[in-house]
């Protein structure tokens, strides 16, 4: 039998099952071959349209023409270049750069300024309109293309919302501008506008969730919020609402109080909202209530502000409130007005110390240098009716000075008015010794005073000090009325 006889398989020989197998290895090739550069070029094309939607929206959507990010970058570049939507969005959504994205869509699009100064060359308002209008349109076409192939961007729906808000079309744009929050709680301005217009609306529970999720997510929003919380605070039918949202302690709450005092129209209006946390979870803190009587004291309202304190003492505290408070340094200082402040220096240490040989007793300490010092006074605001009162106290001192300390009260008026000194302190005396010295607080135009510690340096060259000196038991008496037991005499009696 020969080989070809051999090789034989049925009706097909073996040249032939070669030659149909590479037939077959072609027509794959032939429709592989598309298919893997289709896939190649759909994967070129889309990873890079997502890297220059950002970069280059105008480049991104010549490889993508419905990339949705490029759409919306290009239409909030538009968006941004209107005067319009100025007031809010650098400060809930900072616009993008154009000058690096290049878009000359966006710059070919007529914007607010080219429209002003096309009107102040003498063009006609009505070509100025229609220009805008054309502009509006275009951003709306470039969300709603954006919205058609990602059905669930919350960005196109804030941008189509805001273009509604244009048009006074007010239920529609609620619909866009809810739906965008529905998407994304990151969509500032629907959030900022849905605040608004629940306020509007007298939907002060929703407006306050809105303006919470806005705060929450850009604190750099608080004074855009602030008046619409001073406006509910000062609103019976709302006020609870806010007092219930500040006592969950939400993170933006010390700013919050730090800026609410200028946006209220009643000076008593914060110190309710303050009450109000008084017996929560989450009381007022000192800087919550630092922030409301520096405001008080710079209008003058003094004995509003030493109401407020008084109302947040602890029991103990406020019992033994006097003239002058904490005068034996038992409690360690809050830093508000009416406690004792200590401002840092460079050179001094002031702190509160347990004493040596009595451990039950605490005394206020100063340790200066050695060299030359930068120190701040001690004080305390205090509030005396008119009248003589006499200023007690002890102290103990190892200073080298060519100028001491001393004791001073001034009333709180622009001049700083002295009403009283203490003599100055320098020098050793390694022994408690008393001193005192008498003030009047006049009549008028002092209605709060100021008591401090002053370092007596005049010049620069007399800040020299070394050493410590250690105050306690100070304190603020009034000096008793002593009625005259003389007779009156008239000297011009009748004759």
């Amino acid at each position: 039998m020969t080989l070809e006889n051999r090789s034989e398989f049925g009706s097909w020989s073996v040249p032939g099952l070669f030659a149909l197998a590479n037939r077959s290895v072609r027509v794959r090739l032939l429709i592989l071959i598309p298919i893997a550069l289709f896939l190649v070029w759909e994967v070129l094309t889309r990873s890079l349209a997502a890297y220059y939607a950002d970069a280059s929206p105008e480049a991104a959507l010549r490889l993508d023409s419905t990339n949705p990010t490029a759409l919306l970058n290009l239409a909030e570049d538009t968006l941004n270049l209107d005067e319009s939507f100025k007031s809010v969005a650098p400060v809930l959504a900072p616009p993008r750069s154009l000058a690096s994205s290049g878009s000359s869509h966006a710059k070919g699009v007529e914007s607010s300024q080219d429209a002003t100064s096309r009107s102040s060359s003498g063009e006609s308002d009505s070509t100025q309109s229609a220009g805008t209008d054309q502009n509006y349109a275009q951003i709306q076409s470039w969300a709603e293309l954006a919205l058609l192939n990602d059905p669930l961007n919350a960005r196109a729906f804030r941008i189509l919302g805001q273009i509604s808000d244009l048009t006074s079309n007010e239920e529609q744009t609620e619909t866009l501008m809810q739906a965008a929050t529905r998407r994304s709680l990151l969509e500032s301005v629907a959030i900022y506008w849905m605040t608004q217009k629940s306020y509007q609306s007298q939907d002060y529970r929703a407006a306050l969730r809105y303006a919470d999720t806005l705060l929450r997510t850009r604190p750099q929003a608080l004074p855009l919020i602030t008046p619409l919380f001073g406006k509910i605070a000062e609103n019976p039918d709302a006020s609870d609402q806010l007092k219930q949202l500040l006592a969950g302690n939400p993170p933006w709450r010390p700013q919050f109080f730090g800026s609410f005092p200028a946006s209220i129209s009643d000076a008593r209006t914060p110190l309710d909202m303050l009450l109000s946390l008084k017996d929560t979870p989450n009381p007022p803190t000192a800087e919550d209530l630092r922030a409301y009587l520096t405001f008080l004291i710079e209008h003058k309202f003094y004995e509003l502000a030493y109401y407020t304190w008084l109302q947040f003492l602890p029991p103990e505290q406020l019992a033994k409130a006097g003239h002058l408070f904490n005068g034996s340094f038992e409690a360690i200082p809050s830093g508000l007005p009416f406690d004792w402040v200590f401002t840092k220096g460079s050179g001094v240490t002031i702190q509160i110390v347990i004493l040596n040989d009595q451990p039950a007793k605490r005394a206020l300490l100063l340790q200066f240098g050695p060299g030359r010092v930068d120190y701040h006074d001690v004080t305390q605001l205090i509030i005396l009716s008119p009248g003589s009162y006499k200023f007690r106290g002890r102290y103990k001192s190892d200073l080298v000075s060519e100028r001491g300390l001393e004791w001073r009260v001034d009333c709180a008026d622009q001049q700083a008015t002295l009403i009283g000194q203490s003599p100055g302190v320098r020098g050793a005396t390694p022994q408690w010794t008393d001193f005192e010295f008498s003030f009047t607080v006049p009549e008028a135009d002092c209605p709060a005073q100021y008591v401090r510690l002053v370092f007596d340096a005049r010049s620069a060259s007399e800040r020299f000090i070394t050493g410590s000196i250690w105050y306690d038991d100070l304190q603020i008496a009034r000096e008793p009325i002593v009625e005259s037991s003389e007779p009156i005499v008239d000297a011009n009696p009748k004759q």
